[in-house]
């Protein structure tokens, strides 16, 4: 296998990867619209006063921390591929 080829293969798997993390924080961030959403409703069915349930920058902070942790992972896993190849063939 050469370098190339594992470079490819790494940078395959990353966008696979990354298609899914999205699509999961896409079904979280519906989730908890929905959830905020009917908690409002019920709040307004009974009458009672509702509290802001602003989340400010929750969602960009997470969405940005788990994209960092995984292309640090993928980065991580080329580096050490790499070095077990040219250890291999040295």
């Amino acid at each position: 296998m050469t370098e190339e080829k594992i470079k490819s293969i790494v940078h395959r798997y990353r966008k696979k990867s990354a298609v899914i993390l999205a699509i999961f924080l896409g079904f979280a961030m519906f989730a908890n619209w929905f959830l905020v959403h009917s908690n409002i409703e019920r709040h307004f069915e009974l009458g009672l006063e509702y509290t802001s349930g602003d989340q400010g920058y929750i969602w960009g902070t997470v969405i940005f921390g788990l994209n960092i942790v995984l292309l640090l992972f993928f980065y991580s896993l080329e580096k050490i591929l790499l070095c077990l190849y040219q250890e291999k063939s040295a």
